[in-house]
């Protein structure tokens, strides 16, 4: 009896994870997000204030929309360093097949100071 119980919710948490992952894992290999943590670990005012290596947490969040080659994405991505930690924002539109980013900024955790990372550093 514990058993017929038991299964399905191990069923569905199972499901449940998968599904989260799998959501987690779109938006990690997406353009948008590889390019902002790779802006975010090159640039020296970055660098400074949370030390290397920058990784970005488990748990990104936002939304990518993808239509062919055209989309948008919103994102927001938590990095910590050995000095501290901050978040990564992203707002990024597909044209084309081309990315072009509205926001692509850093801000330290309990600043309000925001680094532009659209510029080469």
């Amino acid at each position: 009896m514990p058993l017929v119980i038991v299964l399905p919710i191990i069923v569905c948490c199972g499901g449940v994870t998968a599904i989260v992952g799998g959501v987690f894992g779109m938006i990690k290999s997406s353009e948008p997000y590889k390019h902002a943590l790779a802006q975010a670990q090159s640039n020296p005012q970055v660098v400074a204030a949370v030390g290397t290596p920058i990784k970005a947490s488990f748990f990104a969040g936002g939304n990518i929309n993808l239509n062919n080659d055209a989309g948008n994405a919103d994102l927001v991505i938590p990095v910590t360093g050995p000095k501290g930690a901050g978040t990564i924002f992203v707002t990024a539109t597909k044209s084309t097949g081309v990315w072009s980013y509205q926001t692509l900024e850093f801000q330290q955790a309990g600043s309000q100071q925001r680094i532009d990372l659209k510029a080469a550093p």
